[in-house]
């Protein structure tokens, strides 16, 4: 009886920390979902495609919550959440090693945005006061 209430109240606390809560914002789900966006600049400056052991990073969006991508070395896939302030959990990561800090200062930039938004083909992720990421949307 106590591991079956315990498991309610886990499967409880997951579905109220849901990142679904998608509605009325600014940035619409229909500008972000199922595009690849590509890394333009990282913390202001341009990035360069040879600094990354696999291409450049990119991030896409699911209409679900959920999102993939790669840091330009490994593959994430997570979650994200557009609410008061943006949540983005990139969750699941392979584990290959990689080379130099590009790696490490993507997520560093991308567990660290508080908002987004979409101007024109760019994809912002800003903090409270500097402009994190920026990437562009791919020509498919």
């Amino acid at each position: 009886m106590r591991k079956s209430i315990i498991a309610i109240l886990s499967i409880a606390l997951l579905s109220c920390s849901s990142f679904k809560d998608l509605s009325d914002k600014t940035t619409q789900m229909s500008d972000l979902i199922n595009k690849e966006w590509v890394l333009e600049s990282l913390n202001g400056v341009s990035v360069n495609e040879s600094e990354f052991m696999k291409g450049l990073p990119s991030i896409m969006f699911k209409e679900d919550g959920g999102m993939q991508g790669s840091t330009g070395c490994n593959s994430f896939s997570g979650k994200f959440a557009l609410g008061e302030v943006l949540k983005l959990d990139p969750g699941a990561m392979t584990k290959m090693h990689c080379p130099g800090s590009g790696e490490t200062d993507f997520l560093n930039a991308l567990t660290g945005a508080t908002s987004i938004d979409v101007i024109k083909d760019d994809l912002v992720l800003k903090n409270d006061t500097d402009e994190l990421l920026r990437f562009t949307s791919s020509k498919e």
